[in-house]
């Protein structure tokens, strides 16, 4: 996660906050997912806050959530079930909608607060909610980036070896494609010098896949048909490809255009696999409140009318495909009603499709399934994908994390295997990790205890779960991560048949986990110490580096009291001798002022280039009235049984921005911001070229 992306989810905890205060307003109609666009890199859908207009209330919720799922406070009772029930036609897909969404749209809308015939207050028929969130296939992979077989470049840090992820920048070793401000821009390599050959002209880009000579950007658009600088205008996810065999000349080969947004996507030999959300597009009418603060009865009535005039289309996310002069080729349901189903429990009103497909296509060949459910973030495999949901209860009862689980085949068809949940919440994608069909997810527990919920509790928890009758069923769970302090977990790798989980508070437990036996998974080794590491990275088979911030305690006037103590945070990059799981070591640090390295927040800032055993880590200090001087680079580092060695720095302009990734080809390092690529040598450090958007 980027600086920008961090701030985001800062906003989306304070959108959250704001749904327990104030959870409507008035405005008309059911719209899909409103995802915002003001970012240079569009906000990924992880993190960005979402708010769309139901039944004539506007509910904002964090990005991702299940729109439609009902909180406890909804008087919902939770179930996990894992059996899919297919539509078999359109009619059947329709019939759902206007059966589910009337009474739980005005249990949303008015808060709990209904009037009933009698005129007293009453709930919505009572739901079951849907498991939301599944992952992949057998993955032997340690999850570290394996040496590149050519040697001659890096690659985005990855999650699993030979599943990748689209990123801001992307290199072949003879171009970088890189996205600064919103825009594509395709750099060619002459001698060494750096030359923009193009800007595409999308111009709310996030990410990008290159593979060969084709390249596909993610991006959005807003309706044509939205209000002008309308806060409420719907999202749309556009998929733009195209043929870069000439960088000075791209070729648009296709543009498709979905309802709704990206969650995420991978990229596993020529196949892309694509996630997007969409919420439902119906109008209805604004609601009258009695006097009593009620949603009146006609009102009510209104939208159940409403809800019965529409059709099929109506709930069901749509798409359009361009061809390269922009003519539409075709445009319909992204997901036909045959290819669509729904848990056996009420799951909410969203659509989660899974479209697959061949880079080198022209985006024809689409192959989508789809479910009634809400999606947040992924995990996958090279087979396997997981959606997952986290289900925020309005009444502060322990969230939920619903997972999904789809299969992609050879062919690259894709279907719906099962769901299952876990309690609590997900920190990001490497929470989750399938091992020999086991399926292992880290997750956090928060709730209030005690006479009038005066006392908070915060643990770890690690379930297994796997693959049964259509279901994940849990086999294990270990808990206690983090509990004597009210630690949340900050940190979490899985690597084969171990888990290293951190916790963190005031100080930075890591813990060691087997997870051998998945039916009992269990602690083995525990090592305290202050501050924490946010994202975790294997270095060959006994070491691990953690990256982070320091959190030492310092003692002022050498007073242990508690009013003059306080934690001096710095950046911190920890490294972790792990060869005996019950006894794990912090062997050294390196720690630096105030600031952050990027991969605390955003794995794929992380650059291990294993030719040089060389760790390079975008970093940014701040200043201090100590002397200490503001830095915006690189960080370049080594790490071995001896310990972390810092061996440079390579600065940038400050007004450049925050570097946020880096890539190597052959002897030079480059570095990218908002602004600009640097070229530096890696050998000498000395800068060599920049490129300036």
């Amino acid at each position: 996660m980027s600086d920008f992306d961090y701030r985001a989810r800062k906003a989306a905890d304070a959108v959250r906050q704001q749904i327990a205060a104030n959870p409507v307003s008035t405005e008309k109609g059911i719209r899909r997912a409103q995802r915002s666009l003001a970012r240079g890199a569009l906000i990924p859908s992880a993190v960005a806050a979402a708010v769309f207009l139901v039944a004539g209330v506007v509910v904002a919720v964090p990005h991702g959530r299940d729109n439609g799922t009902p909180s406890a406070a909804d008087g919902a009772a939770f179930a996990v079930t894992g059996a899919l029930k297919p539509f078999s036609t359109c009619d059947a897909v329709l019939q759902y909608f206007q059966d589910q969404a009337p009474e739980y749209l005005i249990q949303r809308a008015a808060g709990g607060n209904v009037a009933t015939a009698s005129g007293e207050a009453g709930g919505a028929a009572k739901r079951t909610a849907v498991p939301q969130q599944g992952r992949g296939s057998d993955s032997s992979a340690s999850g570290a980036e394996p040496a590149n077989p050519d040697s001659a470049h890096s690659t985005t840090n990855v999650q699993e070896a030979g599943v990748d992820e689209p990123d801001i920048v992307k290199t072949d070793g003879k171009r970088i494609v890189s996205v600064a401000q919103s825009r594509v821009h395709l750099i060619g390599l002459d001698n060494g010098k750096m030359r923009l050959r193009e800007t595409l002209p999308d111009t709310m880009a996030r990410n990008v896949f290159l593979s060969g000579e084709r390249l596909l950007v993610f991006s959005g658009q807003t309706p044509g048909n939205s209000e002008p600088g309308s806060p409420w205008a719907g999202q749309q996810a556009v998929l733009t490809m195209y043929d870069i065999s000439n960088l000075s000349n791209p070729k648009l080969i296709a543009r498709l255009i979905i309802d709704g947004d990206v969650l995420d996507a991978r990229l596993v030999g020529t196949q892309v696999r694509v996630v997007t959300v969409s919420s439902p597009d119906v109008d209805a009418p604004s609601p009258v409140y009695t006097s009593a603060g009620e949603i009146s009865q006609r009102s009510m009535d209104e939208l159940r009318a409403a809800v019965a005039k529409t059709t099929a289309d109506d709930w069901i996310p749509a798409y359009t495909l361009e061809d390269g002069r922009g003519a539409e080729v075709s445009t319909g349901r992204l997901v036909e009603c045959a290819n669509l189903a729904r848990p056996d429990a009420f799951s909410g009103l969203d659509t989660v499709a899974v479209s697959s497909f061949d880079i080198g296509s022209a985006l024809q060949s689409r192959k989508t399934v789809g479910v009634v459910a809400g999606g947040e973030q992924i995990y996958a495999t090279d087979t396997s994908t997981y959606v997952s949901t986290t289900e925020w209860n309005r009444d502060g009862s322990v969230p939920k994390t619903n997972l999904h689980k789809f299969v992609t085949a050879p062919s690259g068809a894709s279907t719906y295997e099962g769901s299952g949940e876990v309690p609590g919440t997900l920190l990001n994608q490497y929470a989750m990790s399938e091992y020999q069909g086991v399926l292992r997810v880290a997750s956090t527990v928060s709730e209030r205890r005690g006479w009038a919920n005066s006392r908070q509790t915060i643990e770890g928890l690690v379930t297994t779960l796997h693959e049964q009758d259509g279901s994940l069923r849990q086999l294990g769970q270990v808990g206690g991560l983090g509990r004597q302090d009210n630690e949340s977990i900050k940190a979490v790798r899985f690597i084969e048949q171990r888990g290293y989980v951190v916790t963190f508070r005031q100080s930075d437990p890591l813990y060691v986990l087997d997870l051998r036996d998945a039916a009992a998974p269990k602690i083995v080794g525990e090592l305290k110490i202050p501050g924490y590491s946010g994202y975790l990275y294997p270095i060959g088979e006994n070491l691990l580096l953690g990256v982070g911030q320091s959190g030492l305690d310092q003692t002022i006037d050498n007073t242990p009291s508690p009013s003059t103590r306080r934690a001096q945070v710095g950046v911190q990059f920890s490294l972790f001798d792990i060869s005996d799981p019950a006894s794990p070591r912090r062997i050294d640090t390196q720690t630096y002022g105030g600031g952050a390295a990027a991969a605390e927040f955003d794995p794929k800032a992380f650059l291990y280039w294993q030719p040089r055993n060389l760790i390079i880590a975008p970093t940014n200090l701040q200043g201090d009235y100590r002397g200490k001087r503001a830095f915006r680079g690189l960080m370049l580092l080594r790490a071995n049984a001896d310990g972390v060695t810092e061996l440079g720095r390579l600065a940038t302009t400050a007004a450049y921005g925050a570097v946020n990734r880096s890539l190597v080809i052959g002897d030079t390092v480059y570095m990218l911001s908002d602004h600009a690529l640097q070229a530096n040598n890696l050998d000498t450090h000395h800068e060599i070229d920049k490129l300036i958007f």
